[in-house]
């Protein structure tokens, strides 16, 4: 079925949509900026973009099966078979996120109505609508024109409606067929597809490569997509052209079902092709944390305030054991983490003095304990023995979103008590107190991950913590750097008599961050948790490693068609392309 829009009933459909939000939705539009129509008779390199989801193909599977075309597009692409969808992999929200280039957090689709559910605790209150890329791509670029062949008719008439043309169609040839013919007749600068049939197969066999269901399915759409590339080609001004490939999956699958949070329902693949591309698989480390969000008022009786989701780890009793974490019982403390900000309304600087790992009752005044704390961009080390007090800021932390490990070493210098502080392995801070007594800076309090009982922002924290190490030494150079460039500790080092706190975070066991030092205390979990996969992007790691997820799309294909995106989109992914402009730049 074809449906076939100018642009003005475009954005009146387009519109029409998001008046369905209106009583809950609300989100503001940049000024229009018009491109020039090219000169006639001018050959001007045409920047475009075809995007091909083959939905419900997991990426590892891909690469065992590794067909035909698939694996030709390879050798002028960057691709990665390790891409990671939102923990939502549901049909509808996964497609969100692809084309409005935000997690499922934000954007809060649910199913092919695509109307964000209202917050439950906020009934009444305004819910952020996020419009498809080609909806901002239409009214940025009125003369940039897209077409969408698909099998779910909720793409064509509700999603991606701001496209010139839509056509659904109920197989996986005919969407192969509309797209070769557009492809020979039109003129499209922008292109999405949607396959389906391998999805269908996992759903009646398995989403796995030993299912030779899931295996044909996966070469019959492969040849689908070798038709296309040869017919893309054999396009009359192809040499005038850049054309950018995208082959991606919204979601993978498990056994024969998939909508979970399991990496094999979150593994896709991702092929960023264009003929001037070097080989180059994109090999990250994945990162697993724990999600910490929320806040403690004490003027409300539950530690769940700010949020339905609000999560911490804290015991309630606590342990008497929890003792040997307080800098008064041997004079000496390191304690190091890996940590990485989550942005709130699309900044990281939204949090003024929220504590986030600690042992201190209330981060304020002279009260004993010591912690770290979010202050804007930056980080600020804190301790007290309850009558003196000092602290100072270890510089901008996680000021993008990026993963950072903190250092904190507590001793005496020169006889005064002083802490050491480093970022990445690197000293960025050194603070002094005469004052204080070592052996006063103890507390009642537990051991803290994520939001305290004392803040001054009335803001949450919003943020992953992992890789928690304290030692009751002050530690030497040697060792804060061996520990900032790598993830964990080896099971040989588990044994220093010196550590006596090792908690990955990389899951809880029994409702507990498990203590990986044989009989010291684990920290129980307060709220509901949420397991998060990141890619490692510590200064440490090769700069080509990338995490491919969903949300990026939207922000890359914005680049390579030379669109500027705006702030207040709040958009949350990235772009890598531009670190090989090297290959494609034409002089």
């Amino acid at each position: 079925m074809k449906r076939n829009f100018n642009r003005i009933k475009t954005v009146i459909c387009a519109l029409g949509i998001l008046m369905l939000w209106s009583s809950c939705t609300k989100y503001e539009n940049p000024p229009a900026i018009y491109e020039e129509y090219d000169q006639e008779g001018v050959q001007q390199i045409k920047r475009k973009v075809l995007f091909i989801s083959v939905d419900g193909a997991v990426g590892q599977e891909i690469k065992k099966i590794m067909p035909t075309n698939i694996a030709a597009l390879l050798k002028t692409s960057k691709y990665t078979f390790d891409a990671i969808a939102n923990d939502n992999t549901k049909d509808a929200a996964s497609w969100m996120s692809m084309m409005s280039g935000v997690t499922y957090d934000m954007h809060q689709i649910e199913d092919d109505s695509y109307i964000p559910k209202p917050d439950e605790n906020h009934p009444h209150e305004n819910v952020a609508g996020y419009p498809s890329m080609l909806y901002r791509i239409g009214t940025i670029s009125p003369t940039t024109k897209s077409y969408v062949v698909a099998r779910d008719a909720s793409l064509t008439n509700k999603l991606l409606v701001s496209a010139d043309e839509t056509y659904e169609n109920k197989s996986d040839e005919e969407v192969k067929s509309k797209m070769i013919d557009l492809l020979e007749k039109k003129n499209p600068d922008v292109a999405i597809v949607q396959f389906k049939g391998v999805l269908e197969a996992g759903l009646t066999s398995e989403f796995s490569a030993n299912s030779s269901a899931y295996t044909d399915a996966i070469k019959k759409v492969d040849g689908y997509i070798g038709e296309i590339v040869t017919a893309l080609k054999a396009r009359k001004h192809y040499k005038s052209e850049e054309w950018l490939l995208i082959l991606t999956s919204n979601h993978g699958g498990i056994d024969q079902s998939y909508g979970g949070s399991s990496f094999q329902e979150r593994n896709t693949f991702a092929i960023f092709q264009n003929d001037s591309f070097k080989q180059l698989e994109l090999k990250t480390e994945l990162m697993k944390s724990i999600r910490f969000f929320g806040f403690y008022d004490a003027g409300q009786t539950s530690y769940a305030y700010y949020d339905p989701n609000a999560f911490r780890g804290r015991n309630n009793p606590v342990l008497a054991d929890e003792s040997m974490y307080d800098v008064g019982k041997t004079g000496e403390l390191t304690v190091d983490a890996k940590i990485k900000m989550n942005a709130t309304n699309g900044v990281f600087n939204y949090a003024l003095n929220t504590p986030f790992l600690g042992k201190n009752a209330a981060r304020t005044g002279q009260t004993s304990g010591w912690t770290f704390y979010k202050a804007g961009n930056n980080v600020t080390f804190f301790m007290a023995d309850g009558a003196a007090s000092m602290e100072t800021s270890m510089g901008p932390v996680s000021s993008s979103g990026e993963w950072a490990h903190l250092t904190a070493v507590i001793s005496k210098v020169n006889n005064v008590p002083t802490a050491v502080l480093y970022v990445n392995g690197l000293k960025t801070g050194q603070v002094s107190n005469a004052n204080i007594n070592l052996k006063n800076v103890v507390t009642a309090t537990g051991l803290t991950f994520g939001y305290y009982p004392y803040i001054f922002s009335g803001l949450p924290n919003d943020m992953q913590i992992c890789d928690v190490h304290i030692y009751n030494k002050a530690m030497d150079e040697e060792t804060i750097k061996k520990n900032a460039n790598r993830i964990g500790i080896p099971d040989a080092e588990l044994s220093n008599p010196n550590l006596i706190g090792y908690w990955p975070m990389d899951g809880l066991v029994n409702d507990k961050f498990v203590n990986k030092v044989n009989g010291n205390p684990s920290i129980a979990a307060q709220g509901t948790s949420r397991l998060i996969l990141s890619g490692n992007n510590l200064p440490y790691v090769d700069e080509n490693a990338t995490l491919i997820q969903p949300q990026d799309y939207f922000t890359q294909i914005f680049y390579w068609l030379e669109l500027q995106t705006q702030k207040e989109w709040n958009l949350q992914g990235q772009v890598f392309l531009n670190k090989y402009e090297v290959e494609f730049l034409k002089p």
